[in-house]
């Protein structure tokens, strides 16, 4: 594949949505979510441009470990 082909499929879309703890399920994976816990907070959500700079972050932190190939399960597509 040529380098803009690997660069489109490379793209990450990411969302902010807030979730509540007791909904959630346990699961034998595990994510470092250090750098996101700090840069998405309540008081992120109160404007619409704070929401899109922390999806910026956060894009550019996930993009960066599909480059380097951490937590490949983390990127590999739901098989129903």
């Amino acid at each position: 594949m040529g380098k803009k082909k690997v660069a489109k499929r490379s793209k990450v879309k990411p969302f902010v949505k807030i979730v509540n703890y007791n909904h959630m399920l346990p699961t034998r994976y595990a994510l470092e979510l250090e750098q996101i816990k700090g840069t998405v907070s309540a008081d992120s959500f109160k404007e619409p441009t704070q929401r899109e700079e922390s999806k910026k972050v956060i894009k550019k932190l996930f993009e960066e470990r599909y480059q380097t190939g951490k937590n490949k399960w983390f990127f590999s597509k739901l098989r129903f």
